[in-house]
């Protein structure tokens, strides 16, 4: 599991942005007829964020490879929460929702330099509530599927230009 907590005024801005009945918006996603190849297999769906948890295995390994108590505790970390796929925010809301989210629902948010940032209600969220996961929006192409990545990664390995502030 990955998180990063999102400011109170970002949070009422994603609130206020939030639209059952619209689609996910987002101009950096291509659609195509076909996924990009994984170990040679062709998938039928993308598993861009799937294929993501390579990247956490890497980041085990290089803390396991510096052979501290502090980096086998990193390495514990990312393993238990990861970093590279499923990235969300967790969001504490100013105002607890007035209304019931269901799952998937598009939120939209911003980063640090002002951007919109997209991503869905990680589960359904009942009104009244004051704490929401928003997992962030995933594109086709591996190289570039996510702009946040956290979690437990080290400072040096997160990617934070597409998270919410």
């Amino acid at each position: 599991m990955k998180f990063s907590t999102a400011s109170l005024a970002t949070a009422a801005a994603v609130l206020a942005t939030v639209n059952a009945s619209s689609k996910l918006r987002s101009t950096n996603v291509r659609r195509y007829l076909s996924y990009e190849k994984v170990a040679g297999y062709a998938p039928g769906s993308q598993v861009t964020d799937h294929c993501a948890i390579d990247r956490d295995q890497a980041a085990i390994e290089a803390e396991l490879a510096k052979k501290t108590p502090e980096a086998f505790e990193n390495a514990l970390r990312i393993y238990n929460e990861g970093g590279n796929s499923k990235s969300y925010a967790q969001v504490t809301l100013t105002t607890p929702l007035s209304t019931f989210i269901g799952a998937g629902t598009a939120i939209l948010g911003r980063n640090a330099e002002g951007n919109e940032v997209a991503g869905k209600a990680y589960e359904d969220y009942q009104a009244g509530t004051s704490v929401i996961k928003v997992q962030y929006a995933t594109t086709d192409i591996q190289e570039a599927y996510v702009q946040c990545q956290v979690g437990a990664l080290t400072e040096a390995d997160r990617n934070l230009s597409g998270c919410f502030v």
